[in-house]
């Protein structure tokens, strides 16, 4: 089979290591040839320099793409690779794609601001973000229109998807395949240098700075904090504060007396080095507002770590009892919890083994994924060459 893999928006984040994790297991796979079409300089050279397949590759430059030039990249010239690479099959993991593909296509959608239109997190961006917003969502409705079968993370994101494009897409079409954080790196894993404290509560928080992560409630925390004397937390950040003017302001204002005191930002953090920052913190926070599956919750329930996120439906479908849960606009609870957290031993301890045991549950494998995709290829192409 011909199978033809669209990766060209995964620069950064989740997406990007949803691609490069199943390019690493389509490794096992050499009765299929491949097409993969990525971004340049974003990771994916490391693994084809080490392939023993012989992939069929188009890179395109990573710039900030005008909306039109994004609409021909995807229906012009995504058509023209898959024409003239003869593809049976074309994958998408982007969210949005080709609106007529030329063959059976899968598309992955992983985009949850598309299906939670009541969140917190609209009220919380301007005007030209909003409309942006609402012209990706026309793309995406194009896209789902389209494809032949549209696989969601989990449950939760397959309802949501069929509730709010029921005109776009019948229920039997959207298939759950939940993806793998790990490895979480294909290249040799690091330390990370920093000074950890013997005495210090490290609470990681493994992001970029999006309006969805809503990570300002982690100053109204460390506020509620200071009114508590709790001291001795410190929240690690990992913002590169020239990926965004907001993560500068939000950097700018963490930096200050006396908040500082509760966070220390590392910067923007290589994969390599993310295993070594998890061994070193005590727990995990995720306050985000929207989510898919998230790397975040899969890397701290691989690492058995107590996590602390926001109380929203797709944060139960993936951590179950091995988190805690709170109201993203409630951050007195949220600094209650981690006091309460910090000077008990025995409810960490008890947050890990739920931890460890929700990972045993709920994990999968990168391999068990890549089998998931390839054989829903195999299942859209066969009836078409019967016919």
């Amino acid at each position: 089979m011909r199978i033809a893999f669209n990766m060209v928006s995964l620069h950064t984040g989740g997406g990007n290591r949803i691609a490069k994790n199943l390019l690493l297991s389509l490794e096992n796979h050499p009765e299929h040839e491949y097409l993969i079409i990525i971004p340049v300089d974003k990771g994916f050279d490391y693994i084809l320099e080490k392939s023993r397949l012989s992939f069929t590759v188009i890179r395109k430059p990573h710039r900030k793409t005008s909306f039109l030039g994004r609409l021909w990249f995807d229906n012009v010239q995504i058509p023209r690779y898959i024409r003239s690479f003869k593809a049976d099959v074309l994958i998408s993991l982007t969210n949005i794609s080709t609106f007529f593909p030329p063959v059976p296509h899968i598309l992955l959608f992983h985009h949850p601001h598309f299906v939670y239109p009541e969140s917190l997190y609209y009220r919380m961006i301007g005007k030209v973000e909003r409309f942006r917003k609402i012209m990706e969502k026309i793309c995406f409705r194009l896209t789902l229109r389209g494809s032949t079968i549209t696989v969601v993370q989990t449950p939760v994101s397959k309802e949501r998807l069929i509730t709010h494009y029921a005109s776009d897409i019948k229920p039997e079409a959207v298939r759950v395949i939940p993806h793998s954080a790990i490895p979480i790196t294909p290249e040799p894993v690091h330390s990370f240098t920093y000074s950890y404290d013997k005495n210090t509560f490290y609470i990681f928080s493994p992001t970029r700075y999006y309006p969805h992560k809503n990570l300002e409630l982690l100053e109204k925390i460390a506020q509620k904090l200071i009114k508590m004397n709790i001291s001795d937390i410190k929240f690690l950040m990992t913002l590169d504060p020239e990926h965004d003017k907001r993560s500068a302001l939000f950097l700018n204002k963490i930096s200050r007396p006396p908040l500082s005191k509760y966070f220390d930002n590392l910067g923007f953090i290589p994969t390599e080095c993310l295993e070594d920052i998890y061994h070193h913190s005590q727990a995990v926070i995720v306050p985000s507002l929207l989510e898919s599956q998230s790397f975040s919750y899969l890397e701290a329930l691989h690492f058995h770590k107590p996590i602390l996120t926001t109380d929203m439906d797709f944060a139960h479908v993936v951590c179950g009892l091995a988190a805690w849960y709170f109201s993203p606009e409630e951050p007195e609870a949220w600094a209650e919890g981690i006091a309460e957290l910090k000077k008990n031993p025995l409810k960490r301890e008890e947050m890990k083994k739920a931890s460890a045991a929700r990972a045993k549950e709920y994990l999968v494998s990168s391999e068990e994924v890549c089998q998931a995709y390839l054989k829903l290829a195999e299942e859209i192409r066969i009836p078409l060459k019967n016919n």
